[in-house]
């Protein structure tokens, strides 16, 4: 099979993507694990986490958290198309000789489920804001904090 310029230069980018998101599994404050494996994209974790940090009455409490449990099986089941997403491009990569359009196919794939991922990550939060009174909206919609200014 012979290789032109860009089909070399886009096996280059996704390889260099990957082993950017391997070795900076730090970076990515807010999604990642203990052991400091990173699961990629916003998660309920996130939310659950905010919410505690909320002085909520017990009803709001109830309904937010209702609404975040909901949302639950379809972040687990984009994360699951996700992960085999994932592999079947380092598959393809591994194999030698990737084709460039089906590589650019598989990265198109992965895109189209991480911006899902994201959009059902905002309309959760959209959600929640909604049913929580005006003054915790405010802090709900508040940018989070960055990752320094946490006690460790």
């Amino acid at each position: 099979m012979k290789f032109g310029k860009k089909s070399i230069g886009i096996s280059a980018l996704a390889i260099g993507l990957l082993a950017t998101a391997a070795t900076s599994a730090g970076a990515f404050g807010g999604h990642g694990r203990p052991g400091g494996r990173w699961q990629g994209g916003p998660s309920v974790e996130l939310l659950e986490r905010r919410l505690d940090r909320l002085d909520l009455s017990a009803d709001v409490r109830a309904k937010a958290f209702a609404i975040v449990d909901a949302s639950r099986g379809q972040e687990r089941a984009l994360r699951d198309q996700i992960r085999t997403a994932h592999e079947q491009l380092r598959t393809a990569l591994a194999s030698g000789a990737p084709d460039a359009d089906a590589l650019d196919a598989q990265v198109d794939a992965l895109g189209a489920l991480k911006t899902e991922q994201h959009k059902r990550f905002l309309h959760t939060l959209i959600d929640v804001g909604a049913v929580l009174p005006a003054d915790q909206r405010a802090q709900w919609y508040a940018p989070p904090r960055p990752r320094g200014d946490r006690a460790h």
